[in-house]
């Protein structure tokens, strides 16, 4: 199993990254992110892990502000930890009954067995990041997907 080290590009996959989507829900985003994780051999029960994650979403939303939901799920069918990234053209509203509202999603996925609370660390890191409001722009507007992996790949864990 991989440990996050010291930056988040050790989680962070390109093929792991839908830009300029149209979603209406929260569960049509996540469906879509889970399906590309099993896609790419990143979970070996995709039902099992977006259970998961909607049982961690009926806990506590995790639409954070800013435009942003940080949803992740911790289950034994996770093979190695991932961030999956999803931007889209229009925002939607994240959880029935609340007002957020959300145009990048940050879907992170980690083993059951998972020590180091890898979620954890890399929510810590992306949180401190998302506060600067230059970043944030850069990640709403880019349409390239190798430029918005290289921006990913910047987060830094906090020393």
């Amino acid at each position: 199993m991989r440990l996050l080290k010291d930056s988040a590009s050790d989680v962070i996959r390109k093929d792991m990254i839908l830009l300029q989507t149209n979603f209406d829900t929260r569960d049509d985003a996540l469906r879509a992110l889970v399906q590309m994780a099993d896609e790419t051999g990143l979970i070996s029960e995709k039902e099992v892990f977006l259970k998961s994650v909607l049982n961690r979403e009926e806990e506590m939303p995790t639409a954070i502000g800013y435009q942003i939901a940080i949803p992740h799920g911790k289950s034994e069918v996770v093979r190695t930890p991932f961030i999956g990234f999803l931007q889209t053209k229009e925002e939607f509203v994240w959880t029935d009954g609340h007002e957020e509202q959300v145009k990048l999603v940050f879907l992170i996925g980690v083993p059951a067995e998972n020590e180091n609370n890898i979620h954890l660390k890399f929510i810590s890191q992306l949180s401190k990041k998302l506060l600067d409001e230059e970043f944030r722009k850069q990640l709403l507007e880019e349409k390239n997907q190798q430029n918005v992996f290289k921006l990913l790949r910047s987060i830094k864990a906090a020393s």
